[in-house]
């Protein structure tokens, strides 16, 4: 296994209170988080009958975001890695 997937793999591990304390500031709790995934796996169309269609994009956003904002802390604390010590 290369070294620089077996430093994400370990990012990915070693960020987990940071995945934890995103959430919490994002959903405030698990069953916000939740309702946010079952946002995400209903169609939209199913949504808009219900009268939901608003509160589901924002779920949706909240999850994307979170989602997008993992990746990138994963991401940059491996640029830095690289920069500072693989070069």
């Amino acid at each position: 296994m290369p070294p620089e997937l077996m430093i994400i793999i370990a990012l990915v591990i070693l960020n987990i209170p940071l995945y934890i304390g995103l959430g919490w500031v994002m959903f405030h709790d698990w069953s916000g988080f939740w309702d946010a995934v079952k946002y995400w796996l209903t169609p939209d169309i199913i949504s808009l009958f219900k009268g939901q269609w608003g509160e589901d994009m924002w779920q949706e956003m909240k999850l994307g975001l979170f989602i997008l904002l993992c990746i990138l802390c994963v991401a940059g604390e491996f640029q830095l890695i690289h920069r500072l010590f693989l070069k």
